[in-house]
């Protein structure tokens, strides 16, 4: 199967420069989680991503927020190079650009989990037990919002599971609600200004600088609040198949993995299945 029959052609694209609210008004406008983007020529640059927009609030150059080693492919390649690429470079997409590396479409995980695994029945016959992950990062229901966050950025995930007092499943918090009700405010911070040797003899105590600068923040109170308690899951021996269609369903990126009633013993996620291509 080529690229071509999967990716979403002529995507939204940013060109440089552009500001970071400009960014932020796109996202809020196509509900999307991230852009290509290109220079005045509409060569491809990178891709930029909301949440590396919300993360560095105190950066208003998009410029300086654009991550710039992306996966990239051709319409007519294999969807096994996409997927391969996806996959070593721990991406999401690829971006499809034509011999002038200008972008004419972009492949996502979430495209071939809807428009590929979802339909392909033969992975009925394909269990997730090779594919889904043993070694899950969890938060405990009463984490505050801020460490949750920390938690999610530090496992590289989308979402987290949230687990009670006995260590049992009961919901799941993605980025998405964290970030809701986040706000970007101004803070005033301060840093002492370090005196010479030949500086100290004259001033009593090193002066102090006062900077504005810009910081996130998320309310003061424990995950459990804005969880998603209603989780959809998934058992060991669930086919491919049957997880892409409650993917697509659902409109979720991964399933906790229990055994028996909320015994959690792992995670699949849309990344994880997507392997099942590389061994057909």
């Amino acid at each position: 199967m080529r690229v071509k029959t999967l990716m979403t052609k002529d995507p939204v694209v940013i060109q440089l420069p552009a500001t970071r609210e400009y960014a932020i008004e796109l996202f809020r406008k196509h509900k999307v989680r991230s852009f290509p983007v290109v220079g005045k020529d509409g060569k491809l640059v990178g891709i930029v991503s909301i949440k590396r927009v919300l993360l560095h609030p105190d950066e208003d150059q998009l410029a300086m927020l654009v991550k710039r080693e992306v996966p990239t492919v051709k319409a007519n390649d294999d969807l096994k190079k996409a997927v391969k690429k996806m996959l070593e470079m721990d991406y999401r997409r690829v971006v499809v650009v034509d011999d002038e590396n200008r972008p004419v479409g972009i492949l996502t995980v979430g495209d071939i989990v809807r428009r590929y695994l979802s339909k392909n029945e033969k992975l009925k016959e394909v269990t997730i037990e090779p594919y889904y992950q043993r070694n899950v990062s969890v938060v405990w229901r009463g984490t505050p919002l801020k460490a949750a966050l920390k938690a999610l950025l530090l496992c590289n995930a989308m979402a987290i599971p949230v687990i009670d007092d006995d260590g049992n499943l009961i919901g799941m918090v993605d980025e998405t609600d964290l970030l809701r009700d986040s706000e970007v405010v101004r803070v005033m911070k301060s840093t002492e200004l370090a005196a010479s040797s030949e500086e100290d003899w004259i001033l009593e105590s090193h002066p102090t600088l006062l900077f504005e600068k810009a910081e996130l923040q998320l309310p003061k109170k424990p995950v459990e609040e804005i969880m998603n308690p209603n989780v959809v899951v998934a058992t060991p021996h669930m086919s491919v198949y049957d997880v892409a269609q409650k993917m697509v369903k659902y409109e979720i990126e991964q399933l906790p993995v229990i055994r028996g009633q909320d015994e959690l013993v792992g995670i699949v996620r849309d990344m994880d299945i997507i392997k099942v291509i590389l061994n057909k």
